[in-house]
């Protein structure tokens, strides 16, 4: 296991891009896993532009693998009297591996008000059993940072419904920007068509689409997310995704797409 306060210490500025060499114990095969990539890369503009308002909306490609050294490099797109949109880009000494835009934005005062969606009815962590079974075998990599629970939904390679609710908490609690803890966790179950495998194989993000509901105050805390697939075929699956805290806030609500190789 490894804290993800140690990687972020080792994400070093240099002139306008910010360099790590991608720690093995956040890997998913040959790449960071997608959470971890995304985390990056909003560091990257945390830093860079220092007077950022609250992180709203976050939209990410993953265009190759994130390996080796790796370099992130942000821009600004528009700043506006509430809202300030950055780009970020990541290559490797290989090619590109990411393109991501955020939008961060401060409160502004409103009349509308729609309440968010309620925690779902699934079992408390401590009632949940292990996200890979009780095995010794599990998914190897970045998952070992984190503490997984299924309290929801079916079992990986089931054959039951396309629906996970598994709860998460990193293995060390980490000390950064909250935010940033929040986008390496919220990936870090598999997708919800892993019910439906009917051998474990791999798999890789390909877009993610992040909305941010409600800020994370407490990184040492549980998370969870419900994700239910709109389709899998032709090696592709959709799914939607929504984040809550266990007090019952709803954190994020996203949806992404997930090449399969199975």
């Amino acid at each position: 296991m490894a804290n993800l306060s140690d990687a972020l210490q080792s994400f070093a500025r240099d002139g306008d891009r910010f360099t790590i060499v991608a720690p093995e114990a956040w890997a998913q095969g040959r790449t960071l896993y997608g959470g971890m990539t995304l985390a990056l890369a909003h560091e990257a503009a945390r830093r860079y532009f220092d007077d950022l308002p609250p992180l709203r909306s976050a939209q990410c490609v993953f265009v190759g693998p994130a390996s080796g050294r790796l370099h992130f490099m942000p821009g600004l797109l528009r700043r506006g009297r509430s809202t300030t949109m950055v780009a970020v880009e990541a290559v490797s000494d290989e090619g590109p591996v990411l393109r991501a835009s955020f939008v961060f934005g401060a409160d502004r005062e409103s009349e509308v008000s729609v309440d968010s969606p309620p925690l779902p009815q699934v079992l408390a962590p401590e009632q949940s059993g292990p996200l890979f079974g009780h095995s010794e075998s599990r998914a190897p990599g970045f998952t070992a940072n984190f503490d997984m629970r299924l309290g929801g939904g079916s079992q990986g390679g089931s054959g039951g419904e396309a629906m996970m609710a598994v709860w998460s908490r990193f293995t060390e609690a980490p000390d950064c920007d909250p935010t940033t803890a929040l986008l390496a966790i919220a990936d870090a179950p598999p997708p919800a068509a892993i019910t439906r495998f009917p051998v474990m194989g791999p798999l890789s993000s390909v877009t993610w689409h992040v909305d941010m509901i409600a800020p994370w105050d407490d990184p040492a805390g549980w998370v969870l997310a419900r994700a239910e697939a709109d389709q899998a075929a032709s090696g592709m699956t959709t799914q939607d995704m929504k984040l809550w805290s266990e007090c019952g806030d709803c954190l994020a609500i996203g949806r992404q797409q997930i090449a399969i190789f199975v």
